[in-house]
């Protein structure tokens, strides 16, 4: 039998491609549950994996996990006699269901950071490992990790002098999963001047190679760098200034460079007060040389501060989340954007209804659905944890397009859905230039 593939060339469908974000989960409700800053991590099975800290006292950081039909009850992953602490962190990174949680502790004068994991997605975690040098002469603050492809962990922290100055980036690496760490190295000698000492750094990473993203602070001047280390983290040999326009402030404004990996470049969103208005900036950083493709913003609102940006991908688009006050109330909002970084589609994720500001916003690709992505953040004047997943959906619209060389992305349904074609079934072709061919095979 001889199958036909018809294609209709005329007219052509371009796509709008935005987020439909699902009803709200109430995860977290009150003082006595904590709400305060949470991250969100998918393990095997695209479960989600929620975590935050309850600062009020005794101290605890709390969880909940999707169990394929709801999340189920709340956990205290870290009790008080642990003494959590900092103003910045916890934070989570997994790799299937191998889950890594790093936080810092009080227990001692100087600070600790510790490590806890988990080989079961979260069901149970291990005992406290202490990743931070045992030092009297040093403090410690601010932690932060990743997962690289083999499931060991890349820790980061700051360390300081006694009296909380000299401050220096900090990365450590795990070869036995989280067992035992190598040396700690100091990736802000790389640069001039010292890391600022309120901006947590964060890290990516890609095959054998890690990236730490962290502002730095020479002489007022706080830029957004990058560093690469291409032996697992083990040293760091380059680094670069990302920003264009410098960033010239007397005080630390608390808020890091964020990035996701897509083929062989890094996405960076990060804030920068350079131009007057505190904005967010992306750049598409090449992984061989850290040399970045342009500096624009990414949503330009005009609003006095947009701040606290994540971003994720689909290994298709890039989603970044940020809070920005518009009309005198904080809300989470997104941007859906290329590969190249070319902007689809701006809006708010966060829960309008729910009176009050809403900060501090975390998402991950993957949910209790395939092809969406997981949200959380803090509904911050009613107390809550609020998580949300959702797909990205598709506007369609008529154009005529010519025919042209072009890379194909996937394959979806009428509605949208990703599919793998099928005899006598119409489907979409997506490619990377904007442009879809509707299409039926016939057999």
């Amino acid at each position: 039998m001889k199958s036909f593939l018809f294609f209709f060339l005329l007219p052509f469908f371009t796509f709008a491609q935005y987020l439909g974000p699902s009803t709200t989960h109430v995860l977290s409700n009150g003082n006595s549950e904590g709400y305060h800053r949470p991250r969100v991590v998918m393990t095997a099975s695209n479960s989600p994996f929620v975590i935050w800290s309850k600062t009020a006292s005794p101290k605890e950081i709390k969880a909940r996990k999707w169990n394929g039909t709801a999340f189920d009850s709340t956990v205290s992953l870290v009790n008080s006699t642990l003494k959590p602490a900092g103003f910045i962190g916890p934070e989570i990174a997994a790799k299937g269901d191998t889950l890594y949680l790093i936080f810092e502790s009080s227990l001692h004068n100087n600070h600790v950071i510790y490590l806890k994991r988990s080989f079961d997605g979260g069901l149970s975690f291990s005992d406290t490992i202490r990743v931070s040098d045992n030092s009297n002469t040093h403090k410690f603050a601010m932690p932060n990790l990743t997962v690289r492809e083999d499931g060991n962990p890349v820790i980061s922290y700051m360390e300081c002098l006694p009296g909380w100055t000299h401050w220096k980036q900090m990365v450590k690496t795990s070869f036995d999963f989280g067992t035992t760490f190598s040396t700690a190295v100091d990736v802000s000698d790389l640069v001039p001047g010292e890391p600022c000492d309120c901006c947590q750094s964060t890290l990516v990473s890609s095959g054998n190679n890690i990236f730490l993203l962290f502002r730095n602070n020479d002489l007022n001047v706080r830029n957004s760098y990058i560093a690469k280390s291409d032996d697992d983290g083990l040293t760091f040999t380059a680094a670069q200034d990302l920003d264009d326009v410098n960033w010239v402030l007397n005080a630390c404004p608390t808020s890091s460079p964020e990035g996701a990996v897509l083929g062989d470049s890094i996405m960076v969103i990060r804030r920068n007060g350079g131009s007057g208005i505190n904005e967010l900036y992306k750049s598409n950083v090449n992984i061989a040389d850290l040399q970045k493709s342009y500096f624009t913003q990414v949503e330009s609102s005009g609003s006095f501060l947009q701040d606290q940006p994540k971003v994720a991908t689909d290994l298709i688009y890039f989603v970044s989340v940020w809070e920005e006050n518009r009309n005198g109330v904080k809300e989470c909002f997104y941007n859906v954007m290329y590969p190249n970084g070319a902007s689809l589609y701006n809006g708010v994720i966060s829960d309008t209804a729910t009176i009050g500001h809403k900060v501090k916003p975390d998402i991950t690709y993957g949910g209790p659905f395939a092809g969406c992505f997981s949200i959380v953040y803090s509904a911050s004047n009613s107390k809550e944890v609020h998580f949300r997943y959702s797909p990205i959906m598709f506007s369609v619209g008529a154009n005529e397009i010519h025919l042209q060389n072009k890379k194909l992305l996937k394959s979806v349904d009428l509605l949208g859905k990703m599919i793998t074609p099928e005899s006598n079934k119409p489907f979409l072709n997506i490619y990377n230039d904007g442009t879809v061919e509707r299409k039926v095979i016939v057999q």
